[in-house]
């Protein structure tokens, strides 16, 4: 018996070994003329284990901490009458994991038949936007009547496919669509247009987009091509679609020096070549591209946008002409001749005329009860008669009576409608609106006639008890409506600047330095004052703190700190200059301390 794993990705050769508990296993099935199932793959990962050994045939299932996946085989075939081959795929929404044992074991008794000792694999799901990878593992089986005994008959041909083949179809089948939109080739605007530069030999290629034989082609940024000078050549792009079986196909391109036809490459990859430029031997440059535009951009213009309301028309005769709308479609509508007719104009044949008021109808019954006002007009039920208010309904007063014949409305002055109920006037209408004699009620609120209202929003209570209930024991609506009316008394006798002014003061405002100043806002004087160090025996000039508004009348200095006995003779004298400046004498080492004021 001998086993064999294939797989999709290769490091380090793996160890396959057909379990002595499989051959104990099959035999056991055998004997009692059951097949052999192998139904499910186990992955775990366990440490330190040696890739390179073979596993003994003795081994069983891992500790379920190692278990890192299970998944069941997802086909199973027939090789030969002795060959059968199991294949499990992990797709690529599973993961994310690492293993290095794998086992093909019978899932109702946990029978390992054949155990893998692989490099460690890892299993990556799609997360994020980030593409995941899918894993393909089979193991073959051989041993004699593999086919019979396991009841597996499906030759493994039918689904072990190579979809290169239809990957290839698939990217042929794309560059076809775009072959048909855009032709043989095409480039957008200035795509791929080769300049000359004040450089000899030196030309630039526009970016851009272009389509050769389907294939799109794309430059981000422009690019610099050197070529030989002196010699007549012609640019061409050499595009080609390459890629892996398992990565992203793209689309590259080279700029080649000469004219060729299109051909496949010795890796099997064809390559579609397009002349962009033919450059003379003097360095002129001739654009050979065949340009176009986006299907997007070429689409519009050629069909009617739905914002422009068939402005967009270009020939409206035409169109009316394909519409078959007549010249009625070009016409007014009106009385008078060359006027498409109105409803009520008398050119239209069986048209009702509005000056007959119906008079005109042929058929009036017809008419009256194709309308539905047959029942309204002749009545199959009549109108119950009774009494309401204070008599009987006998057409002097007009009335509606309802029900059992004492409730109703009656008409009982000019402009004014008395509701009844049960014989009561409950209320009335007049041009001033509904008048109720009794509460409304509103489900479980009411309204009383004196305007109160009752309602579990005021705790199944009076509107007027849970107002008073709100406010504090001082607040009753009659001392509420006296203050606010002493308020408003205040406000519209007094509330007049020349009141506020004489009434209330300006808040006094000051600067409380070593140099500071007070504002006597009622008054408008201001105090100011300050100390002016010794300088030696001279005079000097000092900024007051803030200059006065209108006029300075007194300065008053003197030495900062007390003399000693016998200086009396030293003096600190200051004088006003100006309203924000005056002048200080010094003459003492202790300083002068001025005090000045003004308004």
């Amino acid at each position: 018996m001998a086993a064999t794993t294939v797989f999709t990705r290769r490091a380090t050769m793996p160890q396959t070994t057909v379990t002595s508990a499989f051959n104990r296993y099959k035999a056991q099935e055998a004997a009692g003329g059951r097949r052999v199932v192998l139904d499910e793959f186990v992955f775990a990962n366990i440490p330190g284990l040696d890739a390179g050994n073979l596993p003994p045939d003795s081994e069983g299932m891992p500790d379920e901490e190692y278990i890192v996946y299970r998944q069941n085989i997802d086909r199973g075939g027939m090789v030969n009458a002795d060959t059968v081959v199991y294949t499990v795929t992990l797709p690529s929404t599973a993961g994310n994991f690492t293993f290095n044992w794998m086992a093909l074991i019978n899932s109702e008794s946990g029978t390992p038949a054949v155990i893998t000792y692989l490099s460690p694999q890892q299993k990556i799901k799609n997360e994020d936007g980030v593409q995941g990878n899918v894993l393909t593992y089979s193991e073959y089986m051989r041993y004699t009547g593999a086919s019979t005994l396991t009841g597996i008959t499906t030759p493994v041909s039918t689904w072990q496919i190579d979809f290169t083949a239809r990957l290839h179809g698939m990217d042929e089948a794309t560059r076809s669509v775009a072959l048909d939109l855009y032709g043989s080739a095409l480039f957008f605007d200035d795509g791929f247009k080769l300049t000359a530069t004040a450089t000899p030999g030196l030309a630039e290629l526009t970016p851009g987009t272009a389509y050769l034989r389907g294939l799109r082609v794309a430059l981000d940024n422009v690019a610099t091509l050197t070529f030989e000078t002196g010699k007549e050549q012609v640019i061409s792009l050499d595009s080609v679609l390459s890629g892996s079986l398992t990565g992203e196909n793209r689309t590259t391109f080279t700029l080649i020096n000469h004219e060729t036809a299109d051909y496949t490459d010795s890796l099997g990859f064809r390559h579609y070549v397009e002349p962009v430029a033919r450059i003379a031997q003097d360095g002129a440059i001739t654009d050979l591209r065949r340009t176009g535009s986006p299907v997007n951009e070429r689409l519009d213009g050629e069909f009617l946008s739905r914002k422009e309301n068939l402005a967009d028309v270009p020939d409206k005769a035409m169109a009316r002409q394909s519409l078959e709308l007549g010249s009625s479609a070009t016409r007014n509508v009106g009385t008078t001749t060359d006027t498409v007719a109105a409803g009520d104009d008398d050119r239209i044949t069986g048209a009702m005329q509005k000056s007959q008021n119906g008079a005109d109808i042929p058929d009036k019954p017809a008419f009256i009860e194709h309308l539905g006002m047959k029942e309204t007009l002749n009545p199959t039920k009549r109108v119950s008669i009774g009494n309401i208010g204070t008599g009987a309904f006998d057409g002097s007063i007009p009335c509606i009576n309802i029900g059992d014949s004492d409730s109703g409305f009656i008409g009982s002055a000019d402009g004014v409608i008395d509701i009844y109920c049960n014989n009561a006037r409950v209320g009335y209408i007049d041009s001033n609106g509904l008048h109720m004699l009794t509460d409304i009620h509103f489900d479980n609120a009411r309204m009383t006639t004196n305007g109160d209202i009752f309602s579990p929003a005021w705790g199944n209570d009076w509107l007027s008890t849970w107002m008073t209930n709100q406010l504090n024991t001082r607040g009753t609506i009659d001392w509420i409506n006296s203050q606010l009316a002493i308020r408003d008394n205040n406000i519209y006798t007094r509330a007049t600047l020349d009141y506020v002014n004489q009434t209330f003061a300006r808040k006094n405002t000051a600067s409380l330095a070593v140099n500071g100043w007070f504002r006597d806002d009622s008054t408008g004087w201001i105090f100011q004052w300050g100390i002016t160090p010794f300088s030696g025996n001279t005079t000097i000039t000092v900024n007051l703190p803030i200059p006065f508004p209108n006029q300075g009348f007194l300065a008053l200095g003197g030495p900062a700190s007390a003399l000693w006995y016998g200086e009396d003779d030293n003096s600190s004298s200051v004088a006003l200059l100006n309203n924000s400046q005056l002048q200080v004498t010094t003459d003492t080492n202790v300083g002068t301390a001025w005090i000045v004021m003004g308004h």
